[in-house]
């Protein structure tokens, strides 16, 4: 619609807009027209048409034609085509209106070409884009706020299930749950928490992206972009002594850790330790804050992770020596979500039987496990073992041998009592959560008994006994055996597997099972949250070019010493399995 302004104009001897047939008359009927302003009325009708906002699948397959420079009855002419009973909209006055029927976006279509589906923003959000400058005359103004806002949800809620069913079930998997409700998750823990302690908001959105990014192969720009929100919202909220014993606070740490673990690298600096330092600092607080911890099963999460940092050599075992030492370790029956009235784990019907038992047992393994790492933590930074003479080296290794036996015979007088004999007879008939736990002790035992003759000391396994290489033997097949097992039943987010997986790898003499202990850790480190699984499978291989060498030129490669080979490579690795 034009409004013509008063002055000179040559003199229009055309018929109106609506009769002229070909471009070159129109043109012409627009040099003889004076300069004039143009308005757009557009309604929430306007839009109906377009793929975009249609749910009609007929509609969203339609290949519009290019759109025409029409007039008002080529216009009518090419929507009652495509749309029968479509009628002409009566025009009175100005004979120069055009009324076009239907709005066809010309850049829309052209790229509305991807059979991909597409979140539709809805007319009525639309309409909200139209300023009104009175009654009769409208401008068309985009809001990109309101865009970047959409688009922002859309991540978030990408990222939510991504920590939901990737995530979390890789850090927790011993729970029972729904994968889309997560009715019986303690991830349920961390978003209620989430939704009053911005912090933990920006944390699980953190440990999220890195996730997906590590699972695309792309960059990590989302989960830094996250990650670096979260300190200075934790520096607002934190005022005071009680704010650091908070849930919030607790928790955001909790999965600081877990992100600085998961996006650990040995070039740049990482601050996983200094997390597990703070989370120490906030746990002993809570309990006198609160007389003890409301939440333990995630004090036993920390202490596993910690666990995999001492055995791996990059960990000082700071966290679970304290808990250790001060007899904090929550007991085995609040190790699982979620918890009852009277504050221990609920246990089911169909678990009764078996599952506080295992409980048990997984809980003596892993502590007899934190002993062993922190005296292997010992051994290898004891100065005075690698300067003494050869006479008072022999007897720091009886001596050594001595404390070592003595936790071995603890862990193997778990498996022959007569509950755990009837259980390892029946484990396939177990229910998920007992089994996850079960097979959580029993490979943490085999990995045990394999680092305390293999990897207490640089060259200790030239110190060790060949009687003991049966036992050896037995469980590192018997590892690698489990592994496949759970692979086969689509398990790889039981992350509990890859430290066993990697010692039994170790000590492997054969070929086959060489090769079948990278092919394993190739399988698990497709659905890491991290890194390490990938560093993990790199610094076996390299273990094994280095014993092939050594073997090659000593006929023995006994002292070989995974640790050192890591340091040399440059692999680092904090947890096994993140």
């Amino acid at each position: 619609m034009t409004e013509n302004s008063a002055g000179s104009a040559p003199l229009d001897d055309l018929p109106p807009f609506a009769s002229l047939t070909t471009d070159e008359e129109r043109e012409k009927k627009a040099e003889k027209s004076s300069p004039g302003t143009y308005h757009v009325v557009v309604n929430q009708n306007s839009f109906q048409h377009l793929p975009e906002y249609n749910d009609d699948p007929e509609i969203k397959r339609e290949r519009l034609s290019p759109i025409r420079r029409g007039s008002l009855a080529t216009s009518q002419g090419s929507s009652l085509s495509r749309e029968a009973g479509a009628e002409a909209i009566p025009v009175s006055g100005d004979p120069n209106i055009v009324v076009l029927p239907r709005f066809e976006d010309v850049t829309r279509r052209g790229t509305f070409s991807s059979n991909r589906a597409r979140s539709p923003i809805s007319p009525l959000i639309k309409h909200e884009n139209i300023k009104t400058e009175d009654l009769e005359e409208a401008v068309i103004t985009e809001v990109p706020e309101a865009m970047a806002e959409s688009s922002r949800v859309s991540h978030e809620a990408r990222y939510l299930r991504q920590f939901r069913q990737v995530v979390w079930r890789q850090l927790v998997p011993a729970e029972l749950d729904q994968r889309d409700g997560m009715v019986r998750s303690s991830a349920n823990i961390l978003e209620a928490a989430a939704a009053v302690f911005p912090p933990l908001h920006h944390a699980i959105m953190a440990v999220a992206a890195l996730s997906l990014a590590v699972q695309e192969g792309k960059e990590r720009l989302d989960a830094l972009q996250h990650y670096q929100q979260v300190l200075p919202a934790l520096q607002s909220s934190l005022r005071s002594s009680d704010d650091l014993s908070s849930d919030g606070a607790f928790l955001t740490h909790f999965l600081l850790l877990v992100y600085e673990i998961a996006a650990a690298e040995p070039e740049h600096t990482n601050l996983w330790s200094q997390h597990l330092s703070t989370l120490l600092r906030i746990s002993l607080l809570r309990r006198e804050v609160f007389g003890g911890e409301p939440f333990p099963y995630v004090v036993w999460w920390i202490c596993n992770i910690d666990l995999d940092a001492l055995f791996s050599g990059a960990g000082s075992g700071e966290y679970v020596g304290s808990m250790l030492n001060n007899d904090l370790i929550p007991p085995p029956s609040f190790h699982l979500y979620p918890l009852g009235l009277d504050g221990s784990s609920v246990v089911y019907a169909d678990e009764v039987d078996v599952l506080p038992t295992i409980l048990q047992l997984d809980f003596e393994v892993t502590i007899l496990a934190m002993r062993l790492a922190l005296l292997a933590h010992e051994f290898r930074h004891d100065g005075a073992f690698s300067g003494a003479d050869v006479s008072r080296k022999e007897q720091a290794i009886r001596i050594r041998q001595s404390r070592i036996f003595e936790l071995q015979e603890s862990l193997r007088q778990l498996w022959i009592t007569q509950a755990v004999v009837m259980i390892n007879q029946k484990v396939d008939e177990l229910r998920p959560r007992p089994r996850q736990v079960y097979e959580h002790a029993a490979t943490l035992y085999r990995a045990c008994i394999i680092y305390s003759h293999a990897s207490m000391w640089p060259g200790q396994r030239l110190e060790t006994s060949p009687d003991y290489d049966t036992e050896i033997a037995v469980a590192s097949n018997q590892i690698l055996q489990m592994t496949r097992k759970a692979l086969a039943e689509d398990r790889s987010d039981c992350r509990y597997l890859v430290f066993p997986l990697f010692m039994a790898g170790f000590v492997a003499t054969d070929g086959a099972q060489r090769m079948s202990a990278l092919d394993l850790l190739r399988a698990m480190e497709k659905n890491s949250i991290g890194r390490n699984t990938t560093a993990t499978r790199k610094a076996l291989a390299a273990v094994y070019e280095k014993q092939n060498e050594r073997f090659m030129n000593t006929g023995q490669s006994l002292d070989v010493d995974w640790m050192e080979v890591m340091a040399e490579r440059n692999l680092m690795v904090v947890n096994f399995g993140l």
